[in-house]
């Protein structure tokens, strides 16, 4: 991180298409929405983006992206991914993974400290905000998890408590089986634990009524962990 970029304050229109893409900034508070827009204003000035081939709308996926990441840490004082987020890769579409010899449309390599996403799957996922699907959101858990992983701070160690209580209901073949049985939990989620963090973190996001109305207990656990609401009036 460059010590000597200062971080430009967002531009009205910046500001309107988060607003467009994410629908629950509208119930935030005033001071927490511009403690968002602060946030997102540092992230894209101090993180390095680079981006594949011709990938289009650079300026609009560095501002999804930095948005994504200073949602899921809105509610935290520690929110710069400092330990686990340098560089962040942006490909036009599904790229070959050399991390794990696979095709991807995104992934986070904690050895490398390194986001990387498909361009055109990362913008859909703020097309429709009500559908579950946020790849930027998905690989953002993914990354503070090992974001949190060893630190002390209060904030950190909640995180963990969450993730172990997401980690027991995941193991729970039974429970699982009935919170998959309606199609709002896609089946990826069953896959492992961490997977099952970063599909509920998307339903935490984008449709968080819909998740605490089908299960009160697993909302709690995400907004204690993530000490942040996004339901109206809270």
């Amino acid at each position: 991180m460059n010590p000597f970029l200062r971080p430009l304050p967002l531009k009205s229109y910046e500001k309107r298409l988060l607003e467009k893409h994410i629908p629950s900034l509208k119930y935030l508070s005033v001071s927490k929405k511009e403690k968002f827009y602060k946030r997102v204003a540092w992230f894209k000035t101090k993180k390095t983006f680079s981006f594949k081939s011709e990938v289009v709308n650079r300026e609009e996926i560095i501002l999804l992206i930095s948005a994504a990441g200073m949602l899921l840490t809105l509610g935290f004082r520690s929110y710069k991914f400092i330990r686990t987020i340098r560089r962040i890769v942006i490909h036009p579409t599904d790229y070959y993974s050399r991390f794990n010899k696979q095709y991807h449309l995104g992934e986070y390599n904690p050895g490398m400290k390194a986001l990387a996403f498909a361009a055109d799957t990362l913008t859909e996922g703020f097309e429709d905000a009500s559908d579950n699907l946020n790849l930027a959101i998905h690989e953002f858990a993914h990354a503070l998890y090992f974001e949190t992983t060893g630190k002390s701070s209060w904030e950190a160690l909640r995180f963990q408590w969450g993730f172990r209580k997401l980690k027991t209901i995941h193991s729970d073949e039974k429970l699982m089986s009935k919170l998959l049985k309606d199609d709002y939990f896609r089946t990826y989620a069953s896959a492992n634990s961490f997977e099952f963090l970063a599909v509920i973190s998307e339903h935490f996001v984008e449709t968080p009524r819909d998740l605490k109305s089908r299960n009160h207990s697993l909302y709690n656990v995400l907004e204690k962990m993530y000490n942040i609401s996004f339901l109206k009036g809270s």
